[in-house]
């Protein structure tokens, strides 16, 4: 593009020269190069136009390079930007891993802690169960003991000194 552009511009200044020379020629030739002086002259206007034309478009393709340019800038600082931001995106993954892995290792140990309490519940009802049956048991022991004390006090031996002792007998367990 700064290739034609110059290109564009040395014609001009080619074409400048050219119409410079004419426009000296007419002069010379007097009343007859008069048209072509006047010719010479929008050519040498054209020329400048194209010279100025020429030097907006370089100036505007300058301009254009430069925007460019901050806009490649731009993007590269965007896309460092973004990278960081997968990094960190990751980062958060990994960390959303580890506290899912963590509960879901909660969660089994509540399930285990649960699994303990059931069976401490049951080894409990089943204590109870035996406390009541030992409760039963010892009421029975208590009434077939005071049966038996009743059943000694009625046992005597040559001398009175048994049934004293089954009546003895008799009160302890009563107690």
């Amino acid at each position: 593009m700064s290739q034609i552009i110059t290109m564009i511009d040395d014609i001009s200044f080619q074409t400048n020269l050219l119409a410079l020379n004419a426009g000296v020629e007419a002069a010379r030739a007097g009343e007859a190069g008069r048209g072509f002086a006047g010719g010479a002259s929008e050519v040498r206007g054209l020329a400048q136009r194209s010279s100025d034309a020429a030097r907006e478009i370089k100036e505007l393709v300058t301009g254009s390079a430069d925007q460019v340019n901050h806009g490649v800038e731009l993007v590269r600082r965007s896309g460092s930007a973004l990278s960081e931001f997968a990094v960190q995106v990751d980062e958060i993954a990994g960390l959303m891993t580890s506290v899912a892995q963590a509960a879901d290792d909660q969660a089994h140990s509540v399930t285990e802690i649960n699994v303990g309490v059931g069976q401490l519940d049951t080894v409990t009802q089943q204590n109870a169960a035996m406390v009541q049956q030992t409760t039963v048991a010892i009421h029975e022991l208590r009434q077939q003991s005071l049966d038996l004390a009743e059943v000694l006090a009625d046992f005597r031996t040559g001398d009175n000194s048994g049934g004293t002792r089954a009546a003895d007998l008799q009160d302890r367990h009563v107690a």
